[in-house]
Parts: structure tokens; C-alpha cells; sequence
């Protein structure tokens, strides 16, 4: 049998890995905060209930529950949800910060 011996540089390993993350900066629409965390799990059904394709995100930083939706790789995609939404949730911040590479479908 024929052996065949691969010499490589250990940086291509760290460019594939590198290559592989499933995240980027981008942007995060913030719609609810609050101690409650029953309160937010409301607010989080609400808005998958009328926006089935939109991920969102539940974070707790002391002493809040944090509700973002969205992974938008502009600030122009956020706005544009934003505006759309502005008459049923009261708070929309629009949050800069590492998000999913957005989804397909």
C-alpha cells in the first residue's frame, strides 16, 4: 500500500476554522426587557406568533431579561423591521453585536 504523508502550515487549519463560524457582526432588534421573566416569554410568543421566521434571543444581564430579534447584517435590514413594528412594541433599540448568519428561507 501506498502512504502518502500531507505537510501543511498550522495556518490553514486556523483560516478553516476561522471560515466555519456561524457568526459575524451585525445587528439585533432589542423589544422588551424586564425582571420578569414570564412577562418576556410573553412578549417572545407574541412576536413569533407574527413573525414566524424571525430568530429571537432571551439573555439575562443582571437584573434584566433581555428580548432580541433579528440577525441583520445592516443597520438599513434592523431600521426596516423596526419601523414595521413600532406601533406594537414600545421599545426598540437597535443593538450592534455578533448575530447568526442570517437564515435562508
Amino acid at each position: 500500500m501506498a502512504q502518502v504523508n500531507v505537510v501543511k502550515d498550522n495556518r490553514i487549519s486556523e483560516k478553516v476554522i476561522n471560515k466555519a463560524q456561524k457568526q459575524i457582526l451585525g445587528y439585533r432588534l432589542q423589544i422588551c426587557f424586564d425582571s420578569d421573566k414570564n412577562l418576556v416569554d410573553q412578549m417572545r410568543t407574541k412576536f413569533i406568533n407574527q413573525y414566524p421566521k424571525i430568530d429571537t434571543y432571551i439573555t439575562f444581564d443582571a437584573p434584566n431579561f433581555n428580548l432580541k430579534v433579528g440577525d441583520f447584517r445592516t443597520q438599513i435590514e434592523a431600521e426596516k423591521l423596526k419601523e414595521k413594528i413600532i406601533a406594537d412594541y414600545t421599545i426598540t433599540i437597535i443593538h450592534k453585536e455578533l448575530i447568526n448568519l442570517p437564515r435562508v428561507d
